[in-house]
């Protein structure tokens, strides 16, 4: 368990903020690209987040609130100010990215943003790396990438019925066939993982190669 402070919240858009925690209990913290702090929000309830990026050093850290609906966390999200404290436990183990074999594709949507910014911390940073997300705006989701410096990506808006992953399916195939990639990260909605595992696998790519956490599903909380 570490105590923190909101150092900077700038908006970014409606639905984004771009949050800055410090402290001294961050200080000479390990972490590393792909792991998962959680927050608590108080009322015993928490949530997972995945850190853009670690400054063991001066003892901060980042990450990319996205606010949807009315959960608990974006309730949270959307009252934070500067000054305000907050409980963190982590980072602990959730995507190991530190020894992805390249080319590499992430898949994932709005959540899984911090992910792929984290990118350029690992020991190869974002070379060779391949992002495919689902959106709710295509607009919206290249402004916020263009912020965040994340580059090399296909974006696909969301349909009704989970039509548009159809279009996701045959981006990542023709991914498989044109670049041979050889590492493959799954994030975001469960659902939507499931079925690009499904895809890959039939496709005869090996389990191994393929690396997947749902940070969240409809209906449920706690996800990773």
């Amino acid at each position: 368990m570490k105590r923190a402070t909101v150092r900077e919240c700038n908006v970014l858009g409606e639905q984004f903020r771009l949050v800055t925690l410090s402290g001294d209990a961050l200080r000479g913290v390990k972490w590393l690209p792909g792991q998962k702090l959680q927050v608590a929000l108080g009322s015993w309830a928490y949530r997972t987040f995945t850190p853009l990026s670690w400054d063991a050093e001066q003892g901060s850290t980042q990450l990319l609130l996205f606010l949807h609906g009315e959960a608990p966390a974006s309730a949270w999200g959307r009252a934070l100010q500067v000054g305000n404290s907050c409980t963190l436990f982590g980072p602990r183990d959730s995507l190991d990215l530190s020894a992805l074999d390249r080319p590499a594709l992430v898949f994932g949507d709005e959540t899984s943003f911090g992910l792929a910014h984290s990118m350029r911390f690992t020991p190869k940073g974002a070379a060779g790396v391949r992002m495919l997300f689902e959106v709710t705006s295509k607009q919206t989701a290249r402004g916020i990438l263009d912020q965040l410096g994340v580059a090399d990506v296909d974006l696909v808006e969301r349909r009704p019925d989970d039509a548009h992953l159809n279009e996701v399916e045959q981006l990542a195939v023709d991914q498989l066939q044109t670049r041979s990639i050889q590492s493959w990260v799954l994030s975001g909605k469960a659902s939507s993982i499931q079925r690009v595992s499904k895809r890959l696998r039939s496709l005869g790519v090996a389990r191994g190669r393929i690396r997947t956490r749902a940070y969240w599903a409809p209906g449920k909380v706690g996800l990773d």
